[in-house]
């Protein structure tokens, strides 16, 4: 059945999922806001992003690394890609296993901290995890495919520093607006984010010209 606003699939999810919640309403919206976000990161794979794709990373806001804002996915360059295979049949695949499994077939691990993430979990497949970090970097690894009894996993270095980011806000009408649409809260929130994330910080020049100033890590800046 279609509906002719995301508005009208709320209210319906309010009546005829959600009755039994506190808020209903609120229920119904973020369930929506989740299928966004689900629908948004399979799109993201099938245009070839999958080992450039990190989920609710926390980005540096104004150069400033002790700042940081969390984001649906954030897409970052690839130092470094490869593939382990391991058999299947167990139920959990740590981190430890998977960097085990690296150190025998000498993969460099150099400056690399393991982290205590799960791949696999009583059943439960993760569609990443990070395995290590290091200064610059995440080691992330994904299940490529099944191979019989084995298990073929991607194994990928992703760089710190993100070259884009999503976010996912479900907009709509709140109620009781007379003046048309407004955007709720949470939505206005992340569009705030993404431009002072994402834009240059202004300055006006002598001469009244508007250029753009990039902080650096070391404290020097780029105009």
């Amino acid at each position: 059945m279609a509906y002719k606003s995301v508005d009208e699939l709320q209210n319906a999810l309010v009546g005829n999922v959600f009755g039994y919640a506190k808020d209903s309403k609120k229920a119904a919206g973020r369930a929506l806001g989740t299928i966004v976000e689900i629908i948004t990161y399979y799109l993201l794979k099938t245009w070839g992003l999958n080992n450039h794709i990190s989920i609710e990373r926390g980005l540096e806001e104004y150069g400033n690394s002790d700042i940081t804002h969390n984001v649906e996915f954030s897409l970052h360059p690839i130092s470094r890609s490869s593939f382990l295979t391991i058999n299947k049949s167990d139920k959990t695949i740590t981190a430890h296993m998977i960097l085990k499994a690296l150190k025998e077939q000498k993969y460099d691990l150099s400056g690399f901290e393991r982290q205590s993430n799960q791949l696999l979990n009583k059943g439960v497949l993760r569609n990443a995890c990070t395995i290590a970090t290091s200064k610059n970097s995440f080691l992330l690894c994904s299940i490529n495919s099944e191979l019989g009894d084995k298990l073929k996993l991607n194994i990928y270095e992703q760089s710190k520093k993100a070259y884009s980011m999503i976010e996912c806000k479900r907009v709509g009408v709140e109620e009781g607006m007379r003046k048309g649409p407004q955007t709720i809260e949470k939505a206005k929130q992340g569009a705030y984010v993404a431009r002072t994330t994402s834009s240059l910080q202004k300055i006006r020049n002598e001469s009244g010209e508007m250029n753009g100033i990039i902080y650096k890590s070391d404290g020097s800046y780029v105009i």
